[in-house]
């Protein structure tokens, strides 16, 4: 429960534009791959307004 709250805050992070290395210091990931699926988010987001 708490790990799909964690993502759904990430995502809307990632959403309203926060860069991905900020998101990767705030959940403590060492490695990027662990955040980028955030960006896929971000990502999705920017294609429905374009």
């Amino acid at each position: 429960m708490l790990t799909e709250r964690v993502g759904t805050f990430a995502a809307n992070l990632a959403k309203r534009g926060m860069p991905i290395h900020c998101i990767q210091t705030l959940l403590g990931h060492e490695e990027p791959q662990q955040t980028r699926l955030y960006s896929d988010a971000r990502k999705e987001m920017y294609d429905e307004y374009m």
